[in-house]
Order: structure tokens, then sequence, then C-alpha cells
């Protein structure tokens, strides 16, 4: 088996938000949070991704909520198909990591930015402007983060 031997970037790059783009099909806030939630959890935990990390995403599993998932698996290296992810159906976004040593590190959307995001988006439109705010933001500002 050949396995990855480079860490998962710990920063958002364009690279990194092109290959999630190409995965997930589009780009999009909710996809672009799944992102920074997983940057957040590598940092934290001090992990290399792919493997020895597990993630509980807990979220409507509907879009545009659910788009956070491919965002996770294209920033951490969780997949379904790993089984290093899970999902639990659930109001609100939020999504636990826990490293191979126990550690964890629990991320959530504020509740705030839901809002503001769902009011702001349509089905036939996304504003970039949303996208660059998520991006862009503090962390503090969009996540209420907690270690475990």
């Amino acid at each position: 088996m050949n396995f990855v031997e480079e860490p998962k970037p710990r920063k958002l790059t364009p690279e990194l938000e092109q290959r999630a783009i190409e995965f997930h099909g589009h780009d999009g806030p909710f996809m672009t949070i799944g992102l920074r939630m997983g940057i957040t959890a590598l940092e934290m935990l001090d992990c290399k991704g792919w493997f020895g990390l597990n993630c509980e995403v807990r979220l409507n599993w509907a879009p545009p909520d659910s788009c956070v998932i491919d965002g996770i698996q294209s920033s951490t290296g969780c997949t379904m198909g790993k089984k290093n992810i899970t999902v639990i159906e659930q109001p609100g976004v939020e999504a636990v990591f826990t490293s191979r040593d126990n550690k964890s590190v629990r991320v959530k959307l504020k509740q705030e930015v839901i809002d503001k995001l769902k009011g702001s988006m349509t089905d036939e439109e996304i504003p970039h402007s949303l996208i660059k705010e998520i991006e862009e933001a503090p962390l503090d500002q969009i996540f209420e983060i907690e270690r475990g």
C-alpha cells in the first residue's frame, strides 16, 4: 500500500480550495466552513491527516449544511470510505475531531453565522462575498471551539 507522506496543509490555500471544489462540484460558504473546521482540528490536535483522526459531524444532513462534510473530507482526509468520518443528524453545524491519542476538539459554527448565510443564499445564487467572508474571518467570529 502506498501512503501519503506529507501532512495535510494547515492553512486555506488556493490549491486546497480548488481540490475541494473539484471534489464537491462547486464552491460555497458551507464547504469553506468545512475546510476551515478541518484545518483548525489538524492544527489544534497536531495531526497529519488521513489516518489517526476521526470526525463526527453533527448537522442537518441536507444541503447547504451537509456541504460542510465535503469540506472536512477535503481538508482532513477523513473519509466515508475509510469510515473515520460519521454524520449525526441534528440541528446546528458542528464537528468533533478526535486524534489517535484521544485528544479532541469540538468546532461549532455559530448560529448567527448560519442564519446570515442562509438568509443571503438562494438555490440559484451564492454570493461570492459570503465565501470570502468565511475564508477571512477570525476563527472566534465564526466558530465556538472547545478542547476535550
